[in-house]
């Protein structure tokens, strides 16, 4: 039949977030606010806010989470490319706290972990 579904492409789901191939379908989360697929590892791994904003900045963004290589990740450089566009006006405040946040997930870093990551930076100095 033409109109026939091909079952190998609409058998395939793909997390929204990390966009690992979903196999077993009885562990998915779905958005409430997006129709995003969700892998049962990263129902785990995020509260259901940090879901709902990982999916709206990737569905605006693109990439997916851990696109990047978590080994070339500095802190100290999104903190200074952050103050930097700040200070030269390059971006306000919301939408560069936006662009931080969507890099920072796409290294592969959750947002526990680079909040952690930060406090110990900020009691460094």
């Amino acid at each position: 039949m033409i109109n026939a579904p091909n079952h190998e492409v609409s058998s395939k789901l793909k997390c929204s977030i990390c966009r690992a191939d979903i196999k077993n379908r009885h562990n998915v989360y779905q958005s409430s606010l997006k129709f995003g697929i969700i892998c049962g590892l990263c129902k785990h791994r995020f509260s259901n806010e940090d879901i709902e904003m990982i999916i709206n900045m990737f569905f605006a963004f693109g990439e997916y989470f851990g696109a990047r290589d978590k080994s070339e990740f500095s802190i100290k450089d999104v903190i200074l490319e952050f103050a930097v566009d700040i200070n030269e006006g390059k971006a306000n405040f919301h939408s560069q706290n936006v662009r931080m946040w969507h890099k920072v997930l796409t290294y592969g870093i959750t947002p526990r972990e680079f909040l952690e990551e930060l406090s110990l930076y900020v009691e460094q100095d």
